[in-house]
């Protein structure tokens, strides 16, 4: 083209770039052991398309239409991005659920054209199954998943993988085009009711209650008390009582429930650990007797002065007198433990009583540690001379 000033270069007001439009056989991604593309709607292209986009002025991100001839001669298109460039020439590889939409099988020729579409501003999807109502997050599943895709089109059936179960939905709506790209845009989307999916009916029934809970009522509740007096206390005392837990103790059906209080002190003395045995029963607290003898007369362990001991009516009790009670209780204890010991009596062969064995008095305790005696150094100190040899003789 000739213009004022001479020749008009491409792209500087002159003629407009050449559109790329290719002819590829089509393959699903599996032939290249590429798997996780069927996420997306990602494809691959040979490195010839590359160099020939590389040439043309097209806009980024780059986005292309898939058209295929079906075999009833209707036209089917869908649009899709690129993620690489690696395919061997002459071949492009899809996603099989794309191959599902243009109707098309292994090894068919397929048409690329690069294109230019608007962001989009709103989606209508369709699940094709009631099973997408049991995710807990609908919404954020499909952001998440929608995140692979580059464009949608209107009549198109993605799939979209989440727990290892596929998810089909048809895009029902598309604006402001009916191919839109969704890279980086904020659009709106909007859930159909899943096919197969019914309204739940209330019956005749239900209808006549306040509450629209499914769960019938009880006929026995209805009776009104004045009609059944006492009959909440008849039904509880029909029931035959199973087995439960008291005082901290297994009580089983026919057994008597038997309440027992323990004076059992939690430790002997301070210091000592003591063991609860059931940590739902407490245990009841120590007298005032068990600090005045066993805990030190209330002493603290900061050092600071211990307050006077008083009884639970608040009186002040007398320390020494306490001890001595524990004293007597002690010593009779003990002259109680000796009478019974009976004393062991035996005969002799002659027939005569034998005597007593008197007391072992106990061994006497013996260091095992070895004397130093013997050790090469005491033989060296006690020979007289630091060393032995030929040079502690003088000729």
């Amino acid at each position: 083209m000739w213009g004022a000033g001479g020749f008009m270069m491409p792209g500087a007001g002159g003629y407009a770039p050449r559109k790329f439009e290719e002819q590829y056989h089509c393959y699903s991604v599996a032939y290249c052991d590429k798997a996780h593309m069927e996420k997306g709607d990602k494809i691959l292209l040979p490195p010839s398309a590359f160099d020939t986009l590389a040439r043309l002025q097209v806009d980024y991100p780059m986005l292309f239409k898939l058209t295929s001839m079906g075999s009833d001669g209707r036209e089917r298109r869908t649009h899709c991005g690129v993620l690489e460039f690696t395919a061997e020439e002459g071949c492009v590889y899809i996603p099989f659920w794309m191959m599902q939409n243009l109707l098309i099988e292994e090894g068919s020729l397929l048409t690329v054209t690069n294109v230019s579409l608007p962001k989009a501003t709103f989606v209508k999807l369709q699940p094709q199954s009631v099973d997408f109502l049991e995710i807990s997050n609908p919404r954020a599943v499909l952001e998440h998943a929608l995140r692979n895709f580059s464009c949608v089109t209107v009549g198109d059936i993605i799939q979209i993988p989440y727990n290892n179960k596929n998810y089909h939905f048809a895009l029902q709506d598309v604006k402001p085009n009916p191919a839109a790209c969704i890279i980086e845009t904020d659009c709106n989307v909007d859930f159909d009711a899943p096919v197969g999916y019914q309204e739940p009916t209330r019956s005749a029934n239900s209808s006549n209650r306040p509450s629209a809970c499914p769960s019938p009522v009880s006929t026995a509740s209805s009776v009104p008390n004045s009609l059944n007096p006492g009959g909440e206390a008849e039904e509880e005392d029909s029931k035959p009582p199973g087995i439960r837990i008291v005082d901290g103790k297994i009580v089983r059906p026919g057994e008597a429930a038997t309440t027992s209080t323990t004076s059992e002190m939690l430790a002997e003395k301070t210091g000592q650990t003591g063991v609860q045995r059931n940590s739902a029963v407490p245990a009841e607290a120590p007298t005032v007797d068990y600090w005045a003898v066993n805990a030190g007369d209330g002493s603290r362990l900061d050092g600071k002065a211990a307050q006077q001991l008083k009884d639970a009516q608040g009186n002040v009790v007398d320390v020494r007198a306490l001890r001595a009670e524990a004293a007597a209780r002690r010593a009779g204890e003990l002259e109680k433990q000796q009478a019974g010991l009976k004393r062991m009596e035996g005969k002799t062969v002659a027939g005569e009583a034998a005597a007593p064995e008197a007391p072992k008095a106990a061994p006497a305790m013996v260091s095992k540690r070895k004397p130093r005696v013997g050790n090469k150094y005491s033989r060296l100190k006690n020979s007289g001379h630091a060393f032995q040899g030929s040079a502690n003789s003088f000729k």
